[in-house]
């Protein structure tokens, strides 16, 4: 089955990758201002699962010497980022210089190179006799740069066809590589490239590696137009890498690089080993993945990924997933002003100021502050349960955080309730989710039971009552 498979190991430190989470969290958390953008990048090789494909132009914002890679937006929206290696992205001061070496890439811009026998050098130079920098495994892909005028390859008297290209290796090796027992693949053409196929399994597990994988909830979300974008992210799914026999597993609070060296099989699991992961799968376009040993699911079982989880169940998705994201934050920022909307009207001052804050008083609940900002400050009472407020409240300490308008509700709640909202503690304690009806001069509040997720509450957290806070507008 190896011979199929690329061998190509690409080692990674703990280290390495803590640190690239901690970078990639504080750009996402704390955002990025328009005048931190350091430039335009030009993808050279196509970044999987978006649609940011060899000679797109990206806005770079963060480069990292010490993980090796550049934090860049998907487009012109400042809001919507992600991490790539150094390598798949050539920087330019200005947009002009970037769109100049785009047009400089011409008509290889989606051209890459699939070897088709072990071995093959990648030369320092465009000539049989210089220095090789790289030996490429059978069908390894590299990436065209430019094809350019080299030596003449010779087998005894005779020379060989082909050309000499420049390429761009999946560490960032770049070198001189010539064609004549190279496989030419157009990317631009929407065909994945072919890959040998036998008995054992083997083009399953391309399949498996060369798909965009997502977490199943992804469609959950969608059937129910209810995209929570805690859990909704370019960032989340299963990724593999034919070339680097890599598989990147990146769900909410966990993130795995799994580097195996052999697949087999052990009943309908492909087991890649010497990691713990295994992957069947479930139906035609979903699989399942495991990487606890110690709790394997049975076949037909269902799987539901949660914090701490050892399996989680992916579903194949080509759908672009950066205009939903948009349409999200929209919507959003829509339903942000439309509750305060509502409450100056409850409050008796539809024509009070956009920018005034809502107060909110009770007995039971405290003093609960919300600003058109998107910020909140809730200085809970005495009496106010434990647990209602997201973390640990102090009656002594307002509570400080962001409120945000991202879950939707459920049929049956949505007749009750008007909205739902979130609220984010400062303190890094995780979000509360809460329904809410506004009354007149009243904002009536009860706390979700719902696992954050799912997109749209549909239980009321029983152990708490419903809050009623009076409501007025502060200055």
């Amino acid at each position: 089955m190896n011979k199929y498979m690329n061998r190509n190991k690409i080692s990674q430190s703990l280290a390495g990758l803590l640190t690239s989470a901690l970078l990639l969290a504080l750009v996402l958390v704390l955002g990025v201002s328009c005048s931190s953008q350091t430039g335009w990048g030009v993808v050279l090789w196509s970044i999987k699962g978006t649609d940011a494909k060899a000679g797109s132009i990206v806005p770079v914002y963060v480069k990292s010497n010490i993980t090796k890679t550049y934090v860049i937006g998907l487009n012109d929206d400042r809001s919507v980022k992600m991490e790539v290696p150094l390598w798949q992205i050539e920087v330019f001061r200005t947009k002009k210089a970037a769109e100049k070496r785009v047009s400089e890439m011409g008509e290889w811009k989606s051209i890459y190179l699939i070897a088709q026998r072990d071995g093959l050098p990648i030369r320092q130079k465009p000539a049989n006799g210089e220095r090789r920098v790289y030996r490429l495994r059978q069908y390894e892909m590299v990436k065209v740069l430019a094809k350019v005028q080299g030596e003449a390859v010779y087998t005894g008297n005779v020379a060989l066809p082909g050309e000499w290209y420049q390429v761009l290796t999946m560490d960032g090796t770049k070198g001189y590589v010539f064609s004549n027992t190279m496989k030419l693949f157009d990317e631009s053409t929407g065909e994945e490239p072919s890959m040998p196929t036998d008995t054992s399994g083997q083009d399953t597990v391309s399949t498996i590696l060369t798909t965009t994988w997502r977490p199943s909830w992804y469609t959950t979300m969608l059937n129910s137009n209810a995209v929570d974008l805690d859990y909704f992210s370019m960032q989340y799914g299963l990724f593999g890498d034919l070339t680097k026999n890599q598989i990147r597993v990146e769900l909410p609070g966990y993130s795995q690089v799994f580097n195996y060296t052999s697949v087999t099989q052990d009943q309908d699991w492909f087991v890649f080993s010497p990691t713990p992961l295994r992957i069947r799968q479930d139906g035609t376009d979903a699989i399942i993945a495991n990487w606890d040993p110690t709790d394997i699911p049975a076949k037909g079982e269902a799987v539901e990924w949660h914090q701490g989880g050892g399996s989680a169940r992916f579903v194949a998705m080509d759908q672009d997933l950066l205009p939903i994201i948009q349409s999200e934050q929209i919507r959003r920022e829509n339903a942000l002003r439309s509750f305060f909307s509502s409450a100056r009207v409850a409050a008796g001052q539809g024509d009070a100021s956009k920018n005034s804050a809502i107060q909110l008083s009770s007995d039971v609940g405290g003093e609960l502050t919300l600003w058109p900002s998107g910020l909140y400050s809730w200085q809970v009472a005495e009496n106010t349960q434990a647990g209602f407020a997201p973390g640990n409240a102090d009656p002594d300490q307002a509570q400080k955080g962001k409120i945000v308008f991202g879950v939707g509700l459920s049929d049956d709640l949505s007749a009750t309730w008007q909205g739902a909202f979130s609220l984010y503690p400062d303190s890094s304690e995780g979000r509360s989710d809460y329904v809410y009806a506004i009354k007149m001069g009243h904002l009536l509040v009860a706390k979700s039971a719902t696992q954050p997720g799912s997109g749209a509450i549909d239980t009321i957290d029983s152990r708490f009552d419903t809050v009623d806070f009076a409501l007025s507008l502060g200055k």
